[in-house]
């Protein structure tokens, strides 16, 4: 760093007007402002001796007869102000600026632009005046004091923006647009300070350069207002110092000339910062919302916490901090780590003596060169667990940003965490209502078993008795009340095969005309005592590859509701091939179903009317989507409220079983 100053300060030496002994704008100011800035405390001391040395080198080795007392003075100034500016900033600011904050911007130019430079100001005309004697000390001292903040704004923007980050390959076009911007600047610049006739040119043409800046300041943030302001201040300067443009045209002495473009120079480059910054802040605050919004997305799209919450850590991380973990308490009582990205061990030990125990509020806290955001995760209104943001940096003035994002974001996994376990809750209860039917449904089949066979014999013993036929009708009226039970408890035993994944298929070639008409021919009795007559229509000799007794079961399903809800009317069932699909439609004139219940009625234990007048479980169209949906199908209703409903079932024609086909194949 040594070089950088001694070199920058000899550039500065040309920017001097007569009279005065200090330059219109101190470069190396600012470069060892941002050199502090960028590096570890511990390397503070060296780079400060290289700032004294090349500060004194240069002094004596200048050729100005300065007094080596004078070379000291000034020396030590420079590295004063250093000092005190990068403490400051690092103090009241933080550790990681690049003035992409408007309190970053503000910062660097209370303590690097206005209070660091009293101390090189003081200092530099002590020196002036051991060397030169007594003179105009105060305009003197205004002009350093302004000459070393303005290289402070001007200088340590460039270098704290131009980071090896901006020259990345995936911001390449970034570059590019930046390169153009400084073109179509200096270009502009070199028209407005270099005006050929400088007469009659006044000092607000100057502000004709600011569009360019502030184009710069709003394309490309702090990178674009440091380098664009650069741009201008260089050819102003250059120009200026030429009797050129707006401040060499004014015919004022060189003072004044010289604090109008200082104060131009000032204006210039914090209005760009400033606008650059608050640009960049409002992006900021939109990433941020983006970021919560696809973690919300994440945390609902499982309900598995142990799978969403390290996909919410990986997003986190490097977006909105360096470090990212989160805790729960097991049912133990101890706190477990369930996700986390960019964690260590010296993280970890930041933790220690804030977690545990669980935080009830959040907190923030600063380390050295960190920052660390505590927020509790809060489950059914108790804590429950806590997640740690961790950056590192020590940013200061960030504190109500980084808390209400982790506080945002502890509640977005707290609502997850209480919805996965009202979840698990729904599903072990769910598990235990199948399991409950299930047993409940093989207990109720046995003794049924044995009733049907019993009512079947003493059917068979009153033929042969020749019992009345008011018995015998009363018989087959509790028969059929018997069937009707035993179809429930099958119903309520596929359920619970469906809900476990455990409903079979056994494929067998199958005439669907003949399957039809003997489903019919069974429901001839019911809908006798129902007063409606039962059709069929449509094409002959169609064959297909199903499970018959699931069909069965399906059609039949959907027979009993056209007699149960179209009792009086006729009943017709149309049999069609659509090309690879065969088509059952089930059309009642009865009572229809309402718009709102079109799809509803084929879910579990849903019905379109109330279970008092019409009874039954609601099941039965669940079971058969659930048919036809394993064999590939799908089934649909169309009604009409008052007018009746048509049931359509579309199932593919299918294919022979391929352990079948291999089977009849003839061997050799």
């Amino acid at each position: 760093m040594g070089g950088s100053f001694f070199g920058l300060g000899l550039l500065s030496g040309r920017f001097v007007f007569p009279s005065h002994p200090s330059a219109v704008l101190w470069l190396p100011g600012g470069l060892s402002l941002a050199f502090l800035l960028r590096s570890p405390r511990q390397d503070w001391p060296a780079l400060l001796a290289a700032v004294f040395l090349a500060e004194f080198t240069s002094v004596l080795m200048h050729g100005i007869g300065a007094p080596v007392g004078t070379a000291a003075l000034w020396g030590l100034g420079n590295v004063l102000r250093t000092l005190v500016g990068a403490w400051l900033i690092s103090r009241f600011v933080g550790t990681s600026v690049r003035l992409s904050r408007s309190w970053e911007v503000a910062g660097l130019f209370l303590f690097g632009g206005v209070a660091s430079p009293i101390a090189s100001a003081t200092l530099g005309v002590l020196g002036a005046m051991l060397w030169m004697g007594p003179s105009s000390s105060v305009s003197h001292w205004v002009a350093w004091w302004l000459s070393d903040g303005l290289g402070t704004l001007l200088v340590a923007p460039l270098l704290l923006t131009w980071t090896p980050a901006a020259f990345q390959p995936k911001r390449l076009h970034r570059l590019i647009e930046l390169g153009v911007t400084l073109a179509v600047t200096a270009l502009a610049a070199n028209f407005i300070f270099g005006h050929p006739e400088p007469e009659g040119i006044r000092a607000s043409l100057a502000y004709a350069s600011f569009p360019f800046v502030l184009w710069g300041a709003l394309r490309l943030g702090p990178l674009g207002a440091a380098s664009t302001s650069a741009v201008v201040a260089t050819l102003a300067l250059w120009h200026t110092l030429h009797h050129q443009g707006p401040f060499g045209a004014l015919g004022a002495p060189p003072q004044q000339e010289e604090f109008s473009l200082q104060l131009f120079l000032a204006l210039l480059g914090l209005t760009a910062l400033t606008l650059a910054a608050v640009a960049s802040e409002r992006r900021r605050t939109e990433q941020l919302q983006q970021l919560l919004v696809e973690a919300g997305a994440v945390l609902a799209a499982s309900m598995e916490s142990r799978g969403t919450l390290p996909r919410v850590a990986r997003l986190m991380v490097p977006r909105a901090c360096t470090g990212f973990a989160v805790w729960l308490e097991t049912k133990s009582g101890l706190l477990e780590r369930v996700a986390q990205a960019g964690w260590s061990a010296d993280r970890e030990a930041l933790l220690r003596g804030h977690l545990p125990p669980l935080p009830t509020t959040s907190r923030r806290w600063r380390t050295e060169d960190s920052t660390v955001v505590l927020a509790p995760l809060r489950i059914r209104g108790s804590v429950r667990g806590a997640l740690v943001f961790m950056k590192d940096e020590r940013a200061v003035c960030e504190g109500r940003m980084d808390l209400a994002l982790a506080e945002d974001l502890a509640h977005r996994c707290g609502m997850a965490l209480e919805s996965a376990r009202l979840f698990m809750e729904a599903q072990e209860a769910i598990e235990a209502r199948n399991e409950f039917i299930a047993i409940a449904a093989h207990e109720l089949r046995t003794p049924l078993t044995a009733l049907t066979l019993r009512m079947r014999s003493l059917d068979a013993l009153l033929q042969r008795e020749r019992a009345s036929h008011e018995v015998r009708e009363k018989l087959r009226a509790t028969f059929r009340q018997i069937v009707r039970l035993t179809q429930l408890i099958e119903r309520l035993l596929d359920v619970g095969r469906i809900t476990t994944g455990r409903l079979e298929l056994h494929r067998e070639q199958v005439d669907v005309n003949g399957l039809v008409e003997q489903l019919v021919e069974s429901f001839a009795e019911e809908a006798s005592r129902a007063g409606s007559e039962l059709r069929i229509k449509g094409d002959m000799g169609l064959m297909a590859w199903w499970d018959r007794g699931r069909i069965e079961q399906a059609l039949a399903n959907l027979l009993a509701n056209a007699l149960k809800f179209g009792m009086g009317h006729p009943i017709e069932v149309l049999v069609t091939r659509q090309g690879p699909w065969v088509r059952i439609a089930v059309r009642d004139e009865g009572i229809g179903i309402a718009p709102e219940a079109l799809e509803r009625i084929f879910e579990r234990f849903e019905r379109a009317v109330s279970s008092r007048r019409y009874g039954g479980l609601g099941l039965g169209l669940f079971l058969t989507r659930q048919i036809a949906e394993s064999h590939g199908g799908t089934i649909h209703v169309e009604s009409t409220p008052g007018t009746g409903a048509t049931f359509v079932l579309q199932l593919p024609v299918g294919q022979q079983p391929q352990a079948e086909q291999e089977a009849a194949r003839p061997h050799g």
